[in-house]
């Protein structure tokens, strides 16, 4: 009976530890997901604030945009001549209105400036000569070009057995 109340006591305690393992894993599982909602409502938040700014950068790309049209229009209207009708007494508009002048000498100038620029470059950058080979580089190269050894060994004024070894531990 000892025996039984023993192993029933152990069972409970380990019971007990099972539960508590269990909570903590709860614990730690709701303690994420609090996290998780944390974050997700700071996405939220950001991409309010970056959509915001994006609204913000259109209306005032819109507002400058509709003062340079209107600049343009009064500029070119100042430069045409008014047409009226002499019935009606109004002013009629040019039912096709000029475009803005572009200014081609100003692009014209800059490009002939970029080309000078990239001339200049060109003309300054040193030539490079290409590295001397040396005598291994040579013998591979001439052995590859369909030379004989014997012909390398004699250009680069070294020993058969010498080329010989060169190509081989290479």
């Amino acid at each position: 009976m000892g025996i039984l109340l023993a192993l029933l006591f152990i069972l409970q305690i380990i019971g007990f530890m099972v539960m508590t393992l269990l909570y903590l894993k709860i614990l730690k599982f709701n303690n994420l997901e609090k996290k998780q909602q944390q974050l997700m409502k700071e996405m939220d938040q950001s991409v309010l604030a970056y959509l915001g700014e994006i609204k913000e950068e259109n209306d005032r790309l819109i507002h400058e945009l509709n003062q340079r049209t209107e600049y343009q229009m009064k500029h070119t209207s100042n430069l045409a001549p008014k047409e009226q009708s002499v019935s009606e007494g109004f002013e009629v508009p040019d039912p096709q209105p000029k475009p803005h002048p572009v200014p081609v000498q100003f692009a014209l100038r800059s490009y002939q400036k970029t080309l000078e620029i990239e001339k200049n470059e060109i003309e300054t950058k040193p030539v490079i000569q290409p590295k001397p080979l040396d005598d291994r580089q040579k013998a591979k190269q001439l052995y590859a070009e369909g030379t004989s050894i014997v012909d390398i060994a004699r250009e680069l004024k070294k020993g058969k057995t010498e080329i010989e070894l060169l190509l081989k531990f290479e």
